[in-house]
């Protein structure tokens, strides 16, 4: 309920409506409209200043609080616009996930959620090292996919998965070494060379070099870029693996 009154409040703001202060006007326009209680929307309402998505503008004609107007932040009037990978949005962005990952693993959304509040309490050393580790866990799913296979090169990958320490890069280079030869009979865009060195990278990036104490810092911009990247990553490593599942030994008897 929660979330829909805070994407009701956005919407509102957003639409340009009614956003006086007091009771009749914006609290009790949404608990109309979403049937919530006031208490909910006062509780959304004052959850969106503190991420920084709303703002109380106290500097109406009058000295009155009905002339005090609930606003968008810059952030906010993003958020309210919609349509894209909205980190300040954790409630949307997952949503939409969910909708274009069917039956996203239950840890690569543990860890997707604990990026995105991270992003939002601006800890984005935090932000990409959570990120990092559901980027690892869902190419951990579809090699583990591939493995179980009947493709040509599936035993050595499975071998590599049973070895007790091996890291991720050892990992990712006996897939690329593997899957190379059987590229081209993979479905179109699935594991094009250029997504799979994007995907290293991305992992690199977020998993080991900011997951040690080298130093290296994450600005909120790369952090927000990394959030955006992260859902064609795990839709396209979602898609392998269910290809994978379909080439088993068990399927194809």
């Amino acid at each position: 309920m929660t979330a829909d009154v805070r994407r009701a409040v956005l919407r509102r703001l957003g639409s340009g409506g009614d956003s006086r202060f007091g009771r009749p006007y914006l609290v009790g326009i949404i608990h109309q409209e979403t049937g919530s209680s006031e208490a909910d929307v006062w509780e959304a309402l004052w959850g969106l200043v503190g991420d920084g998505l709303v703002y109380l503008d106290t500097a109406g004609q009058g000295s009155g609080t009905d002339n005090w107007q609930w606003r968008l932040s810059a952030d906010g009037q993003r958020v309210a616009k919609g349509g894209s990978w909205e980190p300040r949005d954790p409630d949307g962005y997952l949503d939409r996930i969910r909708c274009e990952v069917p039956g996203l693993d239950a840890l690569i959304e543990l860890y997707l959620t604990e990026a995105l509040r991270s992003f939002n309490g601006q800890c984005y050393l935090a932000t990409s090292v959570m990120l990092g580790v559901a980027a690892e866990r869902a190419f951990l799913v579809m090699a583990q996919s591939y493995a179980a296979s009947s493709m040509a090169g599936a035993p050595a990958m499975a071998k590599e998965l049973a070895k007790p320490r091996s890291n991720y890069f050892a990992l990712w280079t006996e897939f690329r070494k593997r899957i190379e030869p059987v590229r081209q009979d993979l479905p179109d865009g699935l594991a094009d060379a250029l997504t799979l060195d994007a995907i290293a990278d991305l992992i690199r990036l977020t998993r080991n070099e900011v997951g040690h104490p080298t130093g290296r810092q994450i600005d909120e911009d790369t952090a927000r870029v990394h959030l955006t990247i992260a859902p064609m990553y795990l839709r396209k490593m979602q898609q392998l693996a269910v290809h994978f599942a379909g080439r088993s030994a068990g399927a194809e008897a």
